[in-house]
Order: structure tokens, then C-alpha cells, then sequence
């Protein structure tokens, strides 16, 4: 039995290409209209009887951009990266408010993320969380401060994971102590566009 080889793939393609009357792609690969309009009335025997044939008249070639992958793989990085710093802060009990400052997230986005953590269950039922101690609020200021050089978002992830607390309660201390966080931000929400202000009405 013939082993599969890219060759085939490309056949396949273009028959299925010349079925669903896209001939213009086929067209582009190089087949003449007459090898179109031959390949369009085959029979399905003879189709895969073709496919034997494939290798002698299809050639592949493919050029990789080096540079460009590696940008393109590096990117692709980033974004798990980031995906999994945004889980890791759901996980640890970040509030809406926060992911919206720091991702510019919307309300109904936050609340899918959640449902699709399966944390639908911990969402608060109101009110303010539990206030740290005062040796947690100490040691959440300390780690706050050591981890400077970090992203906002890694700094409020790895400062509750230190302390033991929640993000929510890393917010509510820094809120607490008026402790300034713009420093160590790498991301901003979106601007949102301002709506045009109404014309003036002339008098009558």
C-alpha cells in the first residue's frame, strides 16, 4: 500500500477544490483549464488511481522565514503566558474591578473566564472581603515592595501566593495602606472613545 506524502494532500485539496467550484484556487496552483475540466468528470476509481501518480507530476517546496518564525513563536509564547498569569489570577481570587484595570476586560468577559475555571461557586455574595491581619497586611506591603520589578499582574499573583491571601485581599491592603501601583504596570485597559458632545441648540 502507498505511504501518504504531502504531494497527496495537495491532490486531495484541489480535488475537493474543483467539487466545491472553487476553480479559481486550482487554477492558481498552475492546472490548465482542460486539467481542471479532466479532473472535474473522473470517476472516483480513477481518482485514486491518481493519487499513485501524484509524486511524478506535483513537486513541494516550502521556505521557512527563520526570523519570522521565531517572532511568530515568541509571540504565541506571550500570549500563553499571559493566558496562564490571567487563570492563575482568577484561581487566587482576583475581583472583577482589577482584571477590567489590568486587561481591560469587560464585566461579561470576567464572569465567562470564571465560569470557564469552573469558579462560578466562589463568586463573593457582597459585601467587602475578610480584612488581612496586620502581620498579613505587613508581609503583603513587604512583598509588594520586593517584586517591584515584576508586571503588575505577576506582582498581585506571586505577593498573595507568598502571604497565603487572596488577590482580593492584596487589593484591599493596598487600597487600605493608599500604596501607589502605576509603577510596576505594563498593560493598560484600552481606551474606550469618547462619544461626540451634542451641538449646541441655537436660540429660538
Amino acid at each position: 500500500m502507498k505511504k501518504p506524502c504531502p504531494e497527496d494532500v495537495i491532490l486531495q485539496f484541489v480535488i475537493e477544490q474543483i467539487h466545491d467550484g472553487h476553480f479559481e484556487h486550482v487554477e492558481a496552483l498552475g492546472f490548465s483549464w482542460e486539467q481542471i475540466r479532466f479532473l472535474e468528470g473522473l470517476p472516483s476509481r480513477d481518482l485514486h488511481a491518481l493519487f499513485n501518480f501524484a509524486e511524478r507530476f506535483i513537486s513541494l517546496r516550502i521556505d521557512i522565514d527563520q526570523a519570522q518564525s521565531q517572532i511568530a513563536i515568541a509571540r504565541v509564547a506571550e500570549q500563553q503566558r499571559l493566558r496562564e498569569t490571567q487563570q492563575a489570577l482568577l484561581r487566587a481570587g482576583a475581583p472583577r474591578q482589577l482584571m477590567i484595570e489590568l486587561f481591560g476586560w469587560t464585566a461579561t468577559y470576567y464572569r465567562d473566564q470564571r465560569r470557564f475555571l469552573g469558579l462560578d461557586g466562589d463568586l463573593p455574595k457582597g459585601g467587602r472581603p475578610r480584612t488581612p491581619t496586620p502581620e498579613e497586611e505587613d508581609q503583603i506591603l513587604l512583598c509588594w515592595e520586593q517584586s517591584a520589578d515584576r508586571s503588575l499582574p505577576e506582582r498581585y499573583l506571586e505577593t498573595a501566593q507568598a502571604v497565603q491571601v487572596s488577590v482580593r485581599q492584596v487589593r484591599r491592603t493596598l487600597e487600605r495602606r493608599a500604596c501607589p501601583v502605576e509603577a510596576g504596570a505594563v498593560m493598560r485597559p484600552p481606551q474606550r472613545e469618547m462619544a461626540p458632545a451634542a451641538p449646541a441648540r441655537r436660540g429660538s
